[in-house]
C-alpha cells in the first residue's frame, strides 16, 4: 500500500534499501539530527513503498521549508553538483548518511512547483521601440 504525503508541497525522495523495517529507524535518526541541527520540528515522512528483487523500496517527504533552513546552516548543500537545490540537497544527503556507513541508493522523485500557463518570461528582458531603433 502506498502512502502519500498528507501535507504538500513536499520534495519527495524515494530510496532503496535492503531491509527498510530496520533502515527505518536508522533514517529517521539522521532525519531528527536534522531538524535538531536547525532548531526546528517540521512533518517529514519515511514510508515504504514496496520491495521488488530483494531491495525495499521507499519516500523520504521533506518539507521544503527544512531544505531552506539546512542551507543556512550546512552551507556545503548548495557545493553540490546538482542544478537545483533539491537535487543538491539528495546529493548531500546520500553523503551524510554514507559518513553514518548506511548505504542507500536516493534519488529526487518530486520537486513541488507552481503551475503556470505558457512561458514565464522575465519582464526586464523585453525587447521595446528603442532596441529596434538602435538596430536599423
Amino acid at each position: 500500500m502506498k502512502k502519500f504525503s498528507e501535507k504538500p508541497p513536499m520534495v519527495i525522495i524515494s530510496g532503496s534499501c535492503l531491509n527498510f523495517d530496520k533502515e527505518r529507524k536508522k533514517i529517521v535518526e539522521l532525519i531528527d539530527y536534522l531538524q535538531f541541527s536547525v532548531s526546528t520540528q517540521i512533518n517529514c515522512e519515511v514510508s515504504s513503498n514496496g520491495a521488488a528483487l530483494g531491495w525495499d523500496f521507499f519516500n523520504i517527504y521533506f518539507d521544503p521549508s527544512l531544505i531552506e533552513k539546512l542551507i543556512v546552516n550546512f552551507p556545503e548543500i548548495s557545493k553540490e553538483e546538482g542544478i537545483t537545490l533539491e537535487q543538491q540537497f539528495v546529493l548531500w544527503l546520500t553523503k551524510q548518511f554514507k559518513r553514518r556507513n548506511l548505504d542507500y541508493h536516493l534519488k529526487l522523485n518530486d520537486i513541488p512547483y507552481e503551475n503556470t500557463r505558457g512561458f514565464r518570461l522575465d519582464p526586464n528582458n523585453y525587447r521595446d521601440d528603442s532596441l529596434l531603433e538602435d538596430l536599423r
